[in-house]
């Protein structure tokens, strides 16, 4: 995670009450007045006092152990200072702090998971009933060689199913649902607001523990799933707290589904007091879904309103909350992930679909993203497939693409780890069977792009071991010499950017210029270029050199137009540079 400060709020509370304990002179604390050197003893006191070197050693041995039981005893006092100050203010959002002694570290693998509903993840298993399906597995792939045993397949559930596939295949991850689409949250619960409305009614993941218990030893990185603004339980319980229609009532959505508002932070508290509470059981990322608003916006926002707005655009909301989940997740050391429609690699600034998610806000305030990239979710037409459903491998390896483009104009963003399509869209006119071969394409498209984590989603939580067997079909030479690494020469990079001035697209400027070039902020640089006296007409490349160790360069003639004056053609040098595996182009220097 991103090491910034806590939530201003929890930050001056603990420096209040640490300051508050320090400046205390605690009664029948032992030693209070003695200082670290008397305790210890100084030389000419031991010396004076006839002491052995064993008998002095053995004095600041004890001297030590006593002063370290002091600051110690000292601590957990300002500890439980500060857990009262956070009780009272958090009130019923209140989490408390990992406790003192029992930090975590934090965990960072490449994830390679499967999607688990609460309910799957839920049921009892048998670890002896796990060991067969992944020796069934092993069996089945080649990798042992041994004959099927298939006489007690249907003794074997959904749950050890998964955890077998973790077992014998490169699976490392699930992703648990902790807080779902309907609002539920999964297990008991210690926060105050979920007992108070009664969010966690059906509790399916009661029995939480002996899982992550489990998962731990077998060392399977836990994602926790937290459905964040697409709630219709919060927003029927707390209705002032949902989205609201202008002529009064609460907003639904096409399916009759009322959301909570992504502006208001009395719902922030709420999710982060869940995230909390999961980090605490053993979670080693957040990962936030629904982390937007509904879609169809240009229906409804000339319907609705949003209390908390304060003039914000809607991704600036959605950024501000990751934002502050991120901060008040620190302390828990926990990753935070953020899940995006798949469409959002390829548009920006949120336009056309105003739901609040636009790549580079997500991206600078999590630890990974997440599209969801499901070929079946595209429009004909989308990437030139009639059908995308029918081109898992193309349409993965075109959004993934775009991704890492995006990306690569940010100084630190968070890692690329796409959602993959593990179901067969039976709705969808012309769609595919998505077999193992079809699922694991998806997978193929990104590793040959080196975007080597992923998730698969299934809502049956029904997963075909044989997917994750594709690795002889990965295309270790599809990157060509003098490509980047979206297979793009130096040439075609300095074309798109020329373009991209002439036709004043200043968001493909600000992904082809190289971030030292250009301001982080991308509106800061569009107006900066808007502001611009003269503008490029035309240009023609006249030559340019390869790319070698990372920089090239070319010689272009431009046409610049000066409000309605023409100005003389010039000939211009450029630079072309590998940045984040990406070329990008420096602007031109006059000759």
């Amino acid at each position: 995670m991103k090491k910034i400060l806590l939530p201003a709020v929890i930050l001056l509370l603990s420096i209040s009450g640490l300051f508050y304990y320090f400046q205390q002179d605690i009664p029948g604390k032992p030693g209070q007045v003695d200082s670290v050197l008397s305790a210890i003893g100084e030389d000419s006191e031991n010396e004076a006092l006839g002491q052995t070197p064993a008998e002095k050693e053995a004095a600041a041995k004890a001297a030590a152990e006593r002063e370290a039981a002091e600051k110690e005893a000292k601590l957990r006092e300002a500890r439980a200072i500060l857990e009262n100050q956070r009780k009272e203010a958090l009130g019923e959002f209140y989490v408390p702090l990992p406790p003192l002694g029992q930090e975590r570290q934090l965990e960072t693998v490449k994830a390679k998971a499967l999607y688990v509903t609460a309910y799957v993840a839920g049921f009892d298993f048998d670890e002896n009933d796990v060991n067969y399906y992944a020796e069934y597995i092993r069996a089945i792939s080649g990798q042992s060689g041994k004959s099927t045993d298939t006489s007690r397949l249907g003794d074997v559930n959904k749950l050890e199913k998964a955890l077998a596939i973790c077992e014998s295949t490169e699976i490392n991850a699930l992703v648990i649902d902790v807080k779902n689409d309907s609002g539920m949250v999964a297990w008991d619960s210690d926060i105050g607001i979920i007992n108070q409305i009664k969010s966690n009614w059906s509790k399916p993941l009661k029995n939480y523990k002996k899982l992550m218990d489990y998962l731990d030893k077998k060392e399977i990185y836990t994602i926790a799933r937290v459905v964040a603004f697409k709630d219709p339980y919060f927003a029927k319980q707390q209705s002032a707290h949902a989205i609201q229609l202008k002529a009064g009532g609460v907003y639904k959505d096409r399916s009759g589904m009322a959301w909570v508002n992504p502006f208001d932070e009395y719902v922030w508290k709420y999710l982060v007091a869940v995230s909390q509470e999961a980090a605490l059981r053993g979670f080693d990322e957040i990962q936030m879904d629904y982390v937007r608003f509904p879609d169809g916006a240009k229906s409804y926002n000339p319907i609705t309103e949003f209390p908390g707005r304060d003039g914000r655009d809607k991704d600036e909301g959605i950024e501000d909350f990751l934002k502050y989940a991120n901060e008040a997740l620190e302390p828990y050391q926990v990753h935070l992930s953020a899940d995006v429609f798949g469409v959002i690699t390829h548009t920006w600034d949120d336009k056309p679909e105003d739901i609040g998610q636009t790549w580079r806000k997500i991206a600078n305030q999590t630890d990974y993203i997440c599209p969801m990239i499901y070929p079946s979710h595209y429009n004909a037409g989308f990437y030139g497939y009639a059908v995308p459903d029918q081109n898992p491998y193309g349409v993965s390896r075109k959004a993934v693409m775009e991704g890492i483009e995006q990306s690569a104009a940010e100084m630190k963003p968070a890692i690329l780890r796409p959602w993959f399509q593990s179901f067969t869209a039976t709705w969808v006119k012309g769609y595919i069977s998505y077999n193992a071969k079809a699922i694991s394409d998806q997978i193929v498209a990104a590793a040959e792009l080196g975007v080597d984590e992923y998730i698969l989603w299934n809502v049956s939580n029904n997963y075909d071991p044989m997917i994750f067997f594709y690795q002889k079909r990965i295309d270790s030479g599809i990157r060509k010499s003098g490509e980047d690494i979206l297979g793009r020469t130096a040439e075609t990079a300095l074309k798109k950017y020329l373009d991209a001035a002439k036709n004043k697209r200043y968001n493909t400027l600000y992904l082809l210029t190289p971030m030292a070039e250009r301001e982080a902020d991308y509106d800061a640089y569009a107006s900066t270029l808007g502001q611009a006296p003269r503008s490029l007409k035309s240009f023609q490349i006249l030559s340019i050199t390869s790319v070698e160790g990372g920089i090239g360069t070319a010689l272009v003639k431009e046409t610049y137009v000066s409000g309605n004056t023409v100005e003389e053609p010039v000939e211009a040098n450029y630079q072309i540079i590998l940045e984040n595996q990406v070329y990008k182009v420096m602007p031109a220097m006059k000759q």
